[in-house]
């Protein structure tokens, strides 16, 4: 297969943005496509997101309680802004960039915090957790900043993520009775969850072992080094996760609200897939 690969161009270092600022930069070496994105793969798998959270607005849009702006929107908002904000960072390789990603994982995570924590609640309770979520986000994300620290801000993070995911269980386990669908839709759960992890495991390696990942890439050339962008595939399997996440809990909260034949409308793999023969059903079959 030699002949169907070329060398590695040398990085020239920087590109059109200037040196790099960033505290964090991967494995990708900068600039080797064009002098207008630092790392063009993690910037380009970036669309992952975005092409997920297009996909959600464009189910709740119709919706007589959601729309554009509406609070079953804001989580499919808030996973394009991670796709666009992790592009700028990767793109530019700045401070300011990597900022911006680093506190769009909290609005993401936050707005499905919100969405599972306060669903059927009267609104005193719903003003409460919002004033809980913002009170301590904005003031993490400022000290985030200003101190350029980095554990706290992955604490909180795995703690939101933890939260969520119990609450999600819970809501599950209220609103489907019967439990074959409960199962399956809990087993769709774990397999997002389990995109996540693995993703985190890559992102470890292309973060902890660059060195001799970077000499496998050489040997193997373009184009098909480019498989070996592990911190692309991070963004690709966080990218399914969150959509998993995000899409099960809308499921959940608007479960009474379609016949069984719709119940999978405007969903896309792999949520369609398990939705697909649930429908509307799992909260009329009692155990």
């Amino acid at each position: 297969m030699e002949f169907l690969s070329r060398p590695y161009p040398k990085s020239p270092g920087y590109g059109a943005w200037g040196p790099t600022t960033s505290n964090h930069n991967f494995c990708e070496e900068d600039y080797i496509v064009t002098k207008y994105i630092g790392e063009f793969i993690n910037t380009l798998t970036n669309m992952v997101y975005v092409i997920y959270g297009v996909y959600g607005l464009r189910r709740v849009q119709p919706r007589a309680d959601g729309g554009l702006w509406s609070s079953l929107a804001f989580p499919y908002w808030a996973l394009i802004g991670v796709g666009v904000l992790s592009a700028w960072f990767h793109a530019t390789l700045k401070y300011h960039s990597q900022m911006g990603d680093d506190l769009s994982m909290f609005l993401a995570v936050g707005a499905v915090l919100h969405q599972v924590t306060t669903f059927n609640r009267p609104l005193p309770y719903r003003r409460r957790v919002t004033a809980l979520i913002l009170g301590t986000l904005i003031p993490l994300s400022i000290y985030h900043c200003w101190a350029d620290e980095i554990v706290l801000h992955e604490i909180a993070f795995a703690v939101m993520i933890f939260t969520t995911v119990f609450k999600t269980r819970v809501l599950m386990k209220e609103r489907v009775n019967d439990s074959v669908q409960r199962g399956r839709l809990a087993g769709l759960s774990s397999f997002g969850l389990a995109c996540g992890l693995f993703g985190y495991f890559l992102w470890n390696i292309d973060f902890h072992f660059c060195s001799h990942l970077t000499s496998v890439k050489h040997k193997i050339g373009l184009p098909f080094g480019i498989l070996l962008e592990l911190h692309g595939w991070w963004h690709i399997l966080t990218g399914i996760c969150s959509y998993v996440g995000m899409a099960i809990v809308e499921y959940l909260v608007t479960l009474d609200d379609y016949s069984t034949e719709k119940a999978a409308e405007g969903f896309v793999w792999p949520v369609k897939t398990v939705l697909s023969d649930l429908g509307g059903e799992g909260k009329g079959k009692e155990e």
